[in-house]
């Protein structure tokens, strides 16, 4: 969006493709059993807040709209992304100690064209191999509703449409730049012209992960035009080329990102939606203890099991493709509590092990943080007042 005051000022535009679980997810063998260990909040643990938007703001409405995302760079830095349609790198010497850099390492050219993908954009995954160079997925928004004749509605959800982009940054996260017409690696497979009345495409990338030789991330997509709504798997062979990424099938890696704009639209193919993720994958970190892949999830009101305001849920993995069914870490207000009594409401949790031997923290011990966007709520509205927070949690083996 232009500007986040004239429109959704109490809620920045990326909240929402998260709202709620998505139903219609496809159907496959059921998941894993989980590996003999729980998630839970460590005994000792105290909410510490890592980067204060009293204190550290650069503008009002710089705050963390997004999960993290962290790696070391060359020299040892820890650089993350919290990031906002204006994106801004956090460095520090740990994870714990990042501080905010006013200086924009990316931000989208507002540009009215959706065949540009560059209206409103966010650095949403990222991954390096020597801490120099950095390959991100970038969750790119178009906002109709801003656009005169764009939308045939006048409220921007209804006029929302998303695709996944890359960029890539030489200089360690600094700054980011990107192919024109902008690489995409997950898009709906019609313009966004069509299907308006509510927000369509792919949506939050979860962070990216090495497994086997190959590049993982998991992108949620509201479905339409023959695609399910849910989580789809896409691989990359070549992280340094964004052309590179396909998304799962049901029985192997093939489905390329068709350009709604250029390429042939009959060459679109629906991905396979994995169940039982609903909704947006926060992290996607692999418990070295156990070897088995954890995916954490914010998730609004489930009246089916008594929860009012929320919940923090966790899923377990082998492969990357069969899940466990959701686990409850916490239950919390979050984003989408309807609870006008709410002071704090939190979202965007990500698990981070600061001691990673990974350097885009990949893994996690038997300790981690649980990363967060804690909002204060003002007359049941969320305003821009927004911190990075974290929690300890550890993983607990059950049994002998």
């Amino acid at each position: 969006m232009r500007n986040l005051r004239n429109a959704f000022a109490w809620l920045p535009a990326v909240l929402l493709a998260v709202a709620a679980p998505v139903a219609g997810l496809a159907q496959q063998a059921p998941g894993p059993k989980g590996p003999g260990y729980r998630l839970e909040i460590a005994p000792d643990a105290k909410e510490e807040t890592v980067v204060s938007w009293a204190r550290e703001r650069c503008e009002e409405w710089d705050l963390p709209d997004a999960p993290l995302r962290a790696f070391r760079n060359s020299k040892g830095e820890v650089v993350a992304f919290a990031s906002h349609y204006r994106s801004r790198p956090l460095i520090g010497g740990n994870l714990g100690a990042v501080r905010k850099s006013c200086a924009v390492s990316f931000e989208a050219k507002s540009s009215a064209d959706p065949s540009q993908f560059s209206d409103k954009s966010w650095i949403a995954a990222t991954w390096t191999g020597d801490g120099r160079n950095v390959e991100a997925l970038v969750h790119a928004e178009y906002h109709a509703d801003k656009h005169p004749g764009a939308c045939r509605f006048k409220d921007a959800m209804s006029c929302w449409y998303n695709v996944v982009t890359a960029a890539h940054s030489s200089d360690g996260g600094l700054s980011f730049k990107t192919d024109e017409p902008r690489p995409l690696v997950a898009a709906p497979g019609f313009p966004q012209e069509v299907g308006q009345g509510r927000h369509r495409g792919f949506f939050n990338p979860s962070n990216i992960v090495q497994k086997d030789g190959a590049w993982f991330a998991l992108i949620m997509t509201t479905g339409g035009e023959g695609q399910k709504n849910g989580v789809c798997l896409f691989r990359s062979t070549d992280i340094k080329d964004p052309t590179s990424w396909r998304a799962y099938d049901g029985q192997d890696f093939t489905i390329r990102a068709v350009d709604p704009y250029r390429d042939d639209l009959s060459q679109a193919r629906p991905c396979q939606t994995l169940k039982p993720l609903p909704t947006n994958v926060g992290s996607l970190t692999r418990h070295e203890p156990s070897g088995k892949w954890l995916a954490l999830l914010h998730l609004g009101p489930d009246p089916s099991q008594n929860i009012a305001g929320g919940r923090v849920a966790y899923s377990w993995s082998d492969d990357l493709i069969r899940w466990s069914p959701l686990q409850t870490l916490m239950v919390q207000p979050t984003m989408w509590s309807k609870n006008c009594s709410d002071r704090l409401r939190y979202g965007y949790g990500a698990l981070a092990d600061p001691a990673s031997r990974s350097r885009n923290f990949e893994t996690t011990g038997d300790e981690a943080y649980l990363f967060m966007t804690r909002m204060k709520v003002a007359d049941c509205k969320l305003g821009p007042d927004r911190d990075l927070v974290r929690l300890k949690v550890q993983f607990v083996k059950e049994g002998p």
